[in-house]
Order: structure tokens, then sequence, then C-alpha cells
């Protein structure tokens, strides 16, 4: 097991900490690898020995990469509960079972729902890098008796803490753009290495721009083999892998299926499987239109985002500056994106808005109680506070309750709509003008009810 003196704290831990002493649901941790998975098994085992003082014969954990780990789990409960007691589990008391990488076991399902049901002294957290493996694994019998955690990158207050800039992580958690100002080099300078290198917690602490390049490359290529190899049959690795490049081309755009079908030289059906697939390994995630008018308004063809930027550029093969490159607008609004879903609460749906005409929201958020929130991102200086008319036509078209336009360094919360030409909206829609590093889920002075 890893020294837990040189782990970096993650903020859901404490969310799952909470679940895990409360009550005695099956906790399940899903994510793509690397993310950070066991990494937080580790510090929900060092707080429950070190903070909650539960003794060490009472806290397991297993890796079920290990083969013969593997099958003694796949033996059943009983052959598992003789392990543990061998291996010295006072249990007689609440036991803690960390299980990493589940989805390598043959029955999860079975072998869960026993323990639940029978051996309530036992407190179970397990992970999964395959929501496919782990929901055609885990049947209907564990409805109601599991609570499941997705665990994504790092945002960039936590890339910040990473990079021991707690400082600024600081003013980005309580939107302290008084203080955060003066800072401004220091964000662009570390958003800027956030997006081209991505939010894997180890991207964050690698020395040099040669390891995160051979650190990324080896993640994919351990996707590839792993994951894809493992949990699916792919019959034609070449147009699989020539797929996952355009894609990744594609990253921020709407996704076209004839023009990729004819490219990769498959049918629809085999497309849409493999988006499937990479959507269920976390590594893309695609959003639908948003729309209440079918004649003026888009209402097919999904946009698709990369859960990870720094996975996105090793593929394409450019880790290049942001200046210069024709794809720097995708590349920060798929970071806006990835801000937007871990900081969205869990009754919101992110949608994007696009007119037949060529209007366009980059993302629409709808919230809890019908709020909408509007987010255009516009990766530039800003002189004074100024709107595109496809954002007007959003506005004026939804009166939403907050629009946000993602700038490169300019900040403004206190707009005059009227002057902007917005009238006749309802008295809580709100426009503000924030950069893009500053994107977070937090309450503004302005938009008190923006946290979640």
């Amino acid at each position: 097991m890893k020294s837990m003196k040189r782990l970096k704290p993650r903020r859901i831990t404490n969310k799952v900490m909470s679940r895990l002493l409360k009550s005695n649901d099956l906790i399940v941790l899903l994510g793509a690898r690397q993310v950070g998975k066991t990494s937080i098994m580790y510090l929900l085992i060092d707080n429950l020995l070190q903070v909650e003082k539960v003794e060490s014969n009472r806290v397991f954990y297993f890796d079920l990469e290990d083969m013969n780990l593997l099958d003694v789990v796949n033996r059943g409960v009983e052959e598992f509960i003789a392990f543990l007691a061998a291996k010295g589990a006072d249990l007689k008391e609440r036991c803690f079972v960390f299980l990493d990488e589940i989805q390598y076991m043959e029955n999860p399902s079975n072998f869960l729902k026993i323990i639940a049901d029978h051996h309530k002294e036992i407190s179970l957290v397990v992970s999964g890098s395959s929501s496919f493996s782990i929901k055609t694994k885990f049947k209907d019998s564990l409805a109601g008796r599991k609570r499941v955690f997705e665990i994504y990158p790092l945002d960039f207050g936590e890339f910040l803490e990473f990079k021991d800039r707690k400082d600024l992580a600081g003013f980005w958690d309580t939107g302290n753009w008084e203080k955060a100002r003066f800072f401004e080099g220091d964000f662009l300078r570390y958003f800027e290495e956030y997006v081209i290198f991505g939010g894997l917690p180890r991207v964050s602490l690698l020395p040099t721009r040669e390891d995160n390049v051979e650190y990324l490359k080896d993640v994919v290529n351990s996707y590839i083999k792993k994951d894809i190899k493992d949990l699916f049959r792919i019959d034609n690795p070449y147009a699989f892998n020539k797929a996952i490049k355009l894609l990744a081309l594609q990253a921020g755009n709407s996704l076209n299926f004839t023009n990729l079908t004819t490219m990769c030289g498959i049918s629809r059906r085999t497309l849409e499987r493999y988006l499937f697939i990479l959507e269920s390994t976390f590594f893309i995630r695609l959003i639908n239109p948003f729309y209440s008018n079918k004649i003026k308004e888009v209402t097919k063809m999904p946009k698709l985002y990369f859960m990870d930027t720094g996975i996105r550029n090793i593929i394409v093969g450019d880790l290049n500056s942001l200046e210069g490159r024709r794809d720097s607008g995708s590349l920060v609004e798929n970071s806006v994106f990835l801000m937007l879903l871990t900081g969205k609460g869990p009754l919101d749906e992110i949608y994007y808005w696009r007119t037949k005409a060529g209007a366009e929201m980059d993302f629409v958020l709808k919230g809890e109680g019908e709020r909408w929130r509007g987010y255009e991102v516009k990766y530039r200086p800003f002189e004074e506070a100024k709107i595109t008319r496809s954002t007007r036509s959003y506005i004026n078209e939804y009166s939403p309750d907050l629009t946000c336009i993602c700038t490169k360094n300019f900040y403004q919360d206190k707009i005059n709509m009227d002057l902007m030409g917005l009238s006749g909206l309802n008295d809580q829609s709100k426009l503000i003008f924030l950069p893009v590093f500053f994107l977070s889920n937090r309450p503004y002075p302005s938009v008190p009810w923006l946290t979640n």
C-alpha cells in the first residue's frame, strides 16, 4: 500500500467518508483508470485508522488485479470470510473492506448481496473502471443498497492544491476576485498547464514535460489494452483506434455520424457501439442539444468532450501551449465542460443550444427547480463587457437565471441588462463575465444561489 504521507487530499473523500460512517450501504467508486480511485480508498483507510481510531484488524484493502485475491473472492462469500479470519479480522466488530477493481469479479452482484444480507458486520467499499461492466454485473438485487460516487480527474482547485498553491486554490474556492486579480498571471499559467496536460492526479505531480508525455502515453496504451481488450471484444482494432483519433480531433464539436463512419470504414451501428464503449469506460462524454422549438433549433447531433484533456492531446499528438493552436478554443471549452460536470448537482443536466440559423450557447445547465444557466466560452482578452448576437438571442429567448461569459482574464459581475440590449427579462436573470480559470460552482456576490 502507498505511503499515506505522500497522498494529496481529494475533495470528494469527505463526502464518501460521511456516507461510510453513517450507513452500511455498499459504496461504489466509479471512474477511469488513473483518476485516483485507489488513492481515495487509501485516504479513507487512513481516516478510519488515524481519525476514527478503528483498529487495524478491522480495516482491509484488496486489489483484485491480483489473480490470487481474485480467485479467493470468486470462490464465494464463505471462502472470503474464512480468508478475512485468516488475515486476523475481528469479525465480532464492524469491519471495513475495500475491494479495488471489482469489474474483474465473475459475479460481484451475488457476492455483494450475500454480504449485505447476511454479514452486517462488513462494510464494503468497491471500485470499478467500467460503468458498463459494473451495471451489467450488478443486478437489480442491489437496488437501494448501494451509493455510487463517480470519480473525476482533478478540478482546477484541486490541481492548484496538488501544485502546492493553496493560496490560489483558496481564492478560487471562495470566489475572492479582489485578491485573485493580483495573481492573474499565475492563474493563467496553471490553467493553461491544466488544459494541455489534463487533470489526472499524477500529471500534476510529475516534474517534467517529458515525464508527463510518457505517463499519458502509458495511460492511453493501458486503457486500450486493459479496459478494451479485457472487457469488450473489438473485432477491428484498426478502425477502433482510428475512430478514437478522429473523435479526439472533434472534441468540443457536434458529431457528424456520416463523416465518421465513412472515414473509419465502419457502419453507424459499429460507431455507436464504439461511442458506448468509450462512454462506459469514462473516456468521453456526449451531451445533447437543448431545444423547445423543433423548427428553429437543432434537436439532434450530440457534442463530444473528452473526460481528460491531457489524454485527448496525447491522442492527437499535440501538447504545445495554447497560443497559436487552432484547437485552443475547443480545448478550453472541453475544460469548461469538465468544470461544470464536476461541480454540478446530482439533478443537474448539461446541454448545448444551437439554432438552425447558427446562434449558439456552448452550455446550458438545467438545475433543480427549473433553474437555467448558460455558459459561453470566449477565451480572449476583453476590454469591456460585450456579448455576441448569439448570446443575446439565447438570453432574449429563454431569460435564464444566469448567463456566464467565460473570458481569458476579464471579470465583471454587475451588468446593466438594458445597456446590453437585454430587456423584458425576469428580475432574477443575471449576466456575469468571468475568467475561465475562476469558473466554479460557488456563490458569487451578485449571484448568491449559484452554488448547489
